[in-house]
């Protein structure tokens, strides 16, 4: 404690002084300034103007707005896959998934627990069942030890009505948070000695298919479709039950030992596969050097128990695991002391527990704080047991190779598996539970892409085979070779599901049958997928543009520049950004580039604005007393001029425009032969020339920093779309790939899309996804007292026409499938499209 005080002293005394140094810095700064009084004026006229733009934007926005978009996107436990689909469902009953299937049309997806780790449960835009509601036990039947649950349970709430029957889990992995289905549709395996996958202890299963009808499929009923589910991934259909062999709960007793890995084979046939006795084994790898093991072991026994709790409370606190896991993450170093120190220490003290305590492992206990910017992940290869001593050199030199921060491999034995058409263990194997930390940037995943691939040559040159619940990195050759009856996985699934419509990022890579044209150009096209959020997060950056041709109906209509309301643009600019960040703070990750671009627009625009509030309520206002009804030349081509600048930013970035020419145009046109105000003609062509000079200095410095922090902007936008009807291409849409009806179309972006959109539904067109997304968002400017009439679709929010009190802006987040009938209805009630978003 008292070390700890010292510590704080110490801490507090540093900081003291560094505010000491930065008093006597800004003390001197300041006393510099006023011995120098030509500086005093500009310094403090700076430092009131800058707390005159916080005003204005503290004063601005709409911190009151609070509705959120709900989340679409599915992510799993290493959150390195992100995927956004289109509609989450959590049903409770069986009728419940065959209306959602039966009812629409687009791709499906499958989650429980999501600790598959490649995108194995979720598919972009598809309907997302999640299965965990679906979790009761269904029947228990005590003397034939088996019983028949609901796919959503876990492991961990079977075990708890189980434990008091002195029953257990006869195959689960070693971690009791996963679903039942989950683990039946990767046909997991665990510690167990003298089995193989979990398809050994599964009796019968209930699946749903795409066609909404009802199967139950064993080994003597539709053995094809049990066959093709355990281990299927969810590409069959959603098995919504199942049926499984349960074994009694025993006491086990604790064992280890270390060895050499050359000595690991004979060890494990002499003294572990044929005694009956032991139920857990596996044997832990130790990283960097591969050359020991330490074989863990549980024996069935009949001492009395070390540890008397049935199973692991689900209130434990993980703090120690957690914290030597980091230990262990950290390096060599942490590896000896693991090796050295923490397992001995780990497994010194005798244990002696229940079965069922044992298997119900939680996986706080591998939880990191943080999965930002690193995370744990796994990986699994499996090696025919005479073979792992000529694959761990292989997979060591891969390891050191590119660098890979193994934290633990364990083996674990399994059987062969002969039913599984997917089946990981065609032979009796070793699996390697390889247990890796990366970084999650992309340099670091692409790394691991390129190891992984390397990895499963190796493992392929041994005649194994890595488990697919990971990164789908394998190349489809490899696939091919790895699963050999992988054609009969997928004639199957193309008989139940033609459509191919239950699917995932896993399935989706490895399917032969789905021959998509379309899916193959996109994955090549780069700029094809675009953030979905965007389509909201651009509103306020459209806003930049509506408001300068606001400004231009507004001078053009012969108002007077100066009662421009410059602050309520301000506001609107502010309150579009505040809805924009609220909208989509939960249902999109968040996108700190495109926020950090809207806060430094939106200051450029209260700074340009704040000086034309200050400017125009005072001299301006002076000077247009003195204005006449006619205006001079001069006055006319500044108003054109902001014309020409508000068309310009509909379809090119604002720094790209020639403000430099137009000031000269000004400065040199021809006097007018009538009367005009000449006082009034100067003080506007100074203003003009003083707004239009600062923009076309700012612009370069805007144009520099762009070019060296952003790739070139992507000028075209892709749909993919559905029409019978033969489409009259031109120089802003094309047709870039046909497939049957379906097609993809690319269109100049930008306020083009608008026009494109709007010529487009007059067409025999269904759009199917824009930039890979499935919604949209659109602006419609209606009158303020004229109810919107378009059915079934209502407004995110209403946005201020701030030059106009009779109009108002309505932003809608459409279905892109629903687009077409939303501009037909929009124009047919006589509204005017202002924008659709294209992201």
């Amino acid at each position: 404690m008292k070390f700890f005080l010292k510590v704080l002293q110490l801490v507090y005394r540093y900081i003291l002084l560094i505010l000491k140094f930065l008093n006597s810095k800004i003390k001197k700064v300041i006393q510099y300034i006023h011995s120098k009084k030509r500086l005093a004026i500009p310094f403090y006229g700076f430092l009131l103007f800058v707390l005159y733009i916080v005003a204005l934007i503290q004063f601005s926005g709409d911190s009151t707005y609070n509705k959120v978009l709900d989340n679409k996107q599915i992510n799993d436990v290493t959150q390195l896959n992100p995927i956004q689909v289109n509609k989450i469902i959590k049903p409770k009953t069986d009728n419940e998934i065959i209306k959602a299937i039966t009812t629409t049309t687009g791709s499906i997806s499958i989650g429980g627990g999501k600790y598959s780790m490649g995108g194995q449960t979720a598919f972009r835009n598809s309907l997302h069942i999640d299965m965990r509601s679906l979790n009761k036990v269904i029947s228990l039947d005590k003397q034939k030890k088996q019983v028949t649950v609901q796919a959503g349970i876990r492991w961990r709430d079977l075990q708890k009505q189980i434990d008091p029957l002195d029953l257990s889990i006869k195959i689960m992995q070693t971690y009791s948070n996963f679903t039942v289905g989950g683990s039946i549709s990767v046909n997991c395996h665990g510690r167990y000695i003298g089995h193989g996958p979990i398809i050994s202890s599964v009796i019968a299963l209930k699946i749903i298919t795409a066609s909404g009808e009802v199967i139950i499929a064993n080994r003597n009923s539709n053995q094809d479709v049990f066959k093709a589910a355990v281990g299927g991934y969810g590409g069959i259909g959603v098995i919504t039950e199942a049926t499984l062999q349960l074994v009694d709960n025993v006491k086990i007793e604790r064992h280890d030992e270390v060895m050499d890995v050359s000595t690991y084979n004979t060890y494990f046939n002499t003294k572990i596969k044929n005694n009956k006795a032991v139920l857990f084994q596996n044997g832990d790898l130790y990283p960097p050097n591969y050359d020991e093991i330490r074989s863990v072991y549980w024996e069935e026994s009949t001492k009395e128990l070390t540890d008397k709790d049935r199973l692991i409370s689900e209130n434990e606190h993980y703090w120690l695991e957690v914290s030597l896991e980091k230990v262990v993450s950290m390096g060599n170093t942490g590896k000896w002391l693991k090796k050295n120190w923490i397992d001995p220490l780990v497994y010194y003290p005798e244990k002696i527990k229940w079965r069922n305590k044992e298997a119900s492992y939680d996986v706080r206990e591998l939880e990191p704080s943080s999965r930002e910017k690193d995370t744990y992940v796994l990986q699994e290869y499996f090696i025919p047991v005479n073979n792992i001593k000529s694959f761990i050199p292989k997979m060591r030199t891969v390891f050191q190779k590119y660098d890979v921060n193994v934290m633990n491999v364990s083996l674990r034995h399994a059987l062969a598996d002969k039913e599984s058409y997917l089946s990981w263990a065609n032979e009796e194997v070793f699996a390697f539970v390889v247990y890796y930390k990366q970084n999650t940037d992309e340099a670091s995943r692409q790394n691991v892409e390129k190891w992984t691939v390397a990895m499963t040559d190796a493992i392929l040159s041994e005649r194994g085979t890595w488990y697919l619940p990971y990164q789908p990195h394998a190349t489809f050759e490899q696939f091919k070779k790895g699963y050999p009856n992988y054609e009969k996985y997928f004639d199957l699934k193309s008989k139940l599901d033609p459509n191919q419509r239950f699917t995932n990022q896993l399935i989706d890579k490895y399917n032969p049958n789905n021959n998509n044209k379309l899916a193959q150009t996109k994955s090549e096209i780069k700029g094809y997928y675009r953030a979905e959020e965007q389509t909201i997060l651009t509103i306020p950056e459209w806003y930049l543009v509506f408001n300068p041709k606001e400004y231009s109906d507004y001078l053009e209509s012969g108002k007077n520049p100066s009662d421009f309301p410059f602050y309520q643009s301000i506001d609107e600019y502010w309150k579009l950004y505040d809805r924009s960040l609220k909208l989509t703070s939960k249902a999109y990750p968040e996108n700190p580039e495109y926020k950090t671009m809207l806060q430094v627009i939106g200051v450029s625009l209260t700074m340009e604005y704040g000086v034309k509030i200050l400017y125009e309520n005072t001299i301006g206002k002076l000077f247009s007393y003195l204005s006449k009804t006619e205006k001079s030349n001069e006055e006319a081509l500044i108003i054109e001029a902001q014309r020409a600048y508000s068309d310009f930013i509909y379809q090119t970035a604002w720094y790209e425009f020639q403000f430099m020419p137009w000031i000269k145009k000004v400065w040199n046109v021809p006097e007018n032969t009538t009367s005009y105000s000449v006082i009034r003609k100067w003080e506007r062509v100074l203003f003009f020339t003083f707004e239009f000079s600062f923009k076309a200095f700012y612009s370069k410095l805007i144009e520099i920093g762009a070019s060296s922090t952003y790739e070139e902007p992507v000028n075209t936008i892709f749909l993919t779309v559905a029409n019978d009807d033969a489409l009259k291409e031109d120089s802003d849409i094309k047709v870039i790939e046909r497939n049957g009806e379906k097609m993809m179309l690319s269109i100049t972006r930008w306020g083009i899309f608008t026009e494109v959109m709007k010529e487009l539904s007059d067409e025999n067109i269904q759009i199917q996804d824009i930039s890979g997304n499935d919604e949209i968002a659109v602006s419609v400017v209606s009158p303020v007292s004229v109810p919107l009439l378009l059915a079934n679709n209502k407004p995110l929010y209403t946005s201020r026409i701030v030059s106009n009190n009779k109009l108002e802006r309505n932003v809608f987040l459409i279905p892109v499938s629903k687009l077409m009938l939303f501009i037909k209805n929009v124009t047919s009630n006589g509204y005017e499209l202002e924008h659709v978003y294209d992201y």
